[in-house]
């Protein structure tokens, strides 16, 4: 029988070593998208954050399972670099972030839509942290190509 899923505000009440055991339990039993849900996460970005302000990221998500934001978007292979992608594990080799540390780079062109989506979705993410962050953003309107043929 499934272990019912505390509500997010009672999980977190629970010392470390009880948090752990929880999430180690319930992802037996349940799916991702369930347990964001009983949250109310929009995201899985929001869920693997928790884990990682909590600091038991690494003791509760698979090596296979690792969330990387750019990466999630991504196909593999030239179609990411051709519309200007950056980050994720390939573009920062050199780099060691903290494990509760994040970076996200945009460097497209995209559609007002698209681009919409794209910075909701990074607001939304951005709600649940408490630490101060540095943006850079600039955002121009792309010229239209001409079509006039001489």
């Amino acid at each position: 029988m499934s272990e019912k899923m505390l509500p997010l505000d009672e999980f977190l009440k629970l010392g470390t070593d009880e948090q752990v055991e929880k999430l180690k339990r319930w992802k037996m039993d349940y799916t991702l998208k369930d347990i964001r849900e009983a949250w109310n996460f929009k995201h899985s970005a929001q869920y693997y954050m928790l884990l990682k302000k909590l600091r038991i990221y690494e003791r509760v998500v698979n090596k296979s399972d690792k969330f990387y934001p750019v990466q999630e978007q991504l196909p593999r292979g030239g179609a990411g670099a051709e519309r200007g992608w950056a980050g994720g594990q390939e573009g920062y080799a050199g780099r060691k972030l903290p494990s509760d540390s994040f970076d996200y780079n945009l460097n497209t062109t995209l559609s007002g839509p698209e681009l919409a989506d794209k910075l909701e979705r990074i607001a939304h993410f951005l709600k649940g942290e408490h630490k101060n962050v540095t943006i850079k953003l600039s955002i121009e309107g792309a010229e239209a190509e001409a079509e006039e043929t001489e």
